[in-house]
Order: C-alpha cells, then sequence, then structure tokens
C-alpha cells in the first residue's frame, strides 16, 4: 500500500527546486523557465518527467503523488474494479 510521505521544498537558484524526503534524499527536482518546467520523479529511479507551465502546477503533481492517502471509512463498503481498468 502507498504511504503518504513527509517531505520539504528546497529552492537553489531560479528555477531549480529540489523535493526532498524527511532523511534528506531527493524525491523529485523541478527545472526550468517560465512556461517549461520540467518536474523529475527520482524515487527508487522512476525517472518519469512530466512538464508543466509553472512551478505551481509542478508542485500539485508533486504533492497529489506524496500525499495520497487511500481512506476507507469504518462501516463504509469497499468498491472493487477489475485490474485491466486502473
Amino acid at each position: 500500500m502507498i504511504q503518504p510521505q513527509s517531505f520539504s521544498v528546497r529552492r537553489r537558484n531560479t528555477g531549480h527546486w529540489d523535493i526532498l524526503s524527511k532523511d534528506g534524499a531527493r524525491l523529485f527536482r523541478i527545472r526550468g523557465g517560465p512556461g517549461r518546467y520540467l518536474a523529475m520523479d527520482e524515487r527508487q529511479h522512476v525517472g518519469t518527467t512530466k512538464e508543466f507551465k509553472t512551478i505551481g502546477t509542478c508542485m500539485s503533481y508533486i504533492c497529489d503523488e506524496l500525499m495520497y492517502e487511500l481512506i476507507i471509512a469504518v462501516g463504509q463498503m469497499p468498491s472493487e474494479i477489475e485490474a485491466w481498468n486502473v
């Protein structure tokens, strides 16, 4: 199961940001300039790169990845879907 992660954001210089885990390992990096920023996933050598227009949209994507929580309330019936549909 995916667990949410604690993280911090460090700005090195203009257009150059690092998103770090609690222990200081780099999880993501953002590189670029106005209109073209790249969010690069560095968790466990995933190597995924996505392009966004702003740093804010990069951070929305990164926060969504790192803060995802799968929660089912007590008494709630879970819904299931077939694996091919994911």
